[in-house]
């Protein structure tokens, strides 16, 4: 189920004269890495996809991105106790 996505316009009370410039977060873009990834199923029952939503949308994620942070979470506690 894909998330819609709602397309605001400028808040009327926003000061663009008085603004902080931000920079940029990303790196010089021709030193930038690319990492391919896969997809893989997996089968879950429909409470434990529940209880992935609802904590998804408390932290503001789909539920594919806080599946794969907790994997990668999980991953790199099982490399340290090695």
């Amino acid at each position: 189920m894909k998330k819609k996505i709602v397309y605001t316009a400028e808040p009327p009370d926003v000061d663009l004269e008085s603004a902080v410039r931000v920079k940029d977060f990303l790196s010089d873009p021709k030193t930038l890495i690319l990492r391919k990834e896969r997809v893989v199923a997996v089968r879950l029952d429909d409470s434990t996809v529940s209880e992935l939503k609802k904590v998804a949308d408390q932290k503001g994620l789909g539920v594919s991105s806080l599946v794969r942070m907790w994997v990668r979470e999980r991953l790199t506690k099982a490399h340290a106790s090695l």
